[in-house]
């Protein structure tokens, strides 16, 4: 997944718009997390109506009082808005958790493309090995109880599980070399 934003300045959605533009900071950032990959613009009126929704199922993803490992998901806003004023107006609605692509890269476009994004809203949730976990999440996470929750949870336990399988395979070898 990191690979995807690798030479990409990502944009924290906070007051100072903090960059992150080391390879450095985006693997931090990213590295073994589950992204959603939020595509919107200000002017489609059903993003207007999904982005209150969308925030709320994210901020309780990502409060430590109802998930167990809540630093694992991260939120992009990848905006196909016609300017840069809508896409300021729209992130203004997003969790201040989140992230974007700076209007002016367009890398936005490339990556509608990469995954096929044929209307808005789109929320694609991508694992940490950045294969498609949901190819768009919108109706899951409109739903009254989502049944996205536990989806994630597993694939974040898996994916940690991986993890720990590899480095006692390494401890292993490393072991076997002394």
């Amino acid at each position: 997944m990191v690979d995807l934003f690798i030479d990409r300045v990502l944009v924290k959605n906070n007051k100072n718009q903090d960059e992150l533009d080391t390879e450095n900071e985006i693997i931090m950032r990213l590295q073994n997390r589950i992204l959603m990959l939020f595509f919107a613009s200000a002017t489609c009126e059903r993003c207007q109506q999904f982005a209150p929704t969308l925030a709320d199922f994210f901020k309780q993803l990502t409060d430590e009082s109802y998930v167990d490992r809540s630093a694992q998901l991260v939120l992009l806003y990848i905006s196909l808005d016609q300017s840069e004023e809508q896409q300021e107006i729209f992130l203004r609605e997003l969790p201040k958790k989140c992230l974007f692509l700076a209007y002016e890269d367009p890398y936005r476009r490339e990556l509608e493309a990469m995954f096929n994004v044929e209307k808005l809203p789109t929320v694609v949730v991508l694992r940490p090995d950045c294969s498609i976990l949901i190819p768009n999440a919108v109706e899951e996470i409109t739903r009254p109880r989502p049944r996205l929750l536990p989806q994630l949870e597993g694939s974040i336990r898996a994916h940690r599980q991986e993890l720990h399988d590899q480095r006692g395979l390494w401890a292993g070898v490393n072991a076997q070399l002394e």
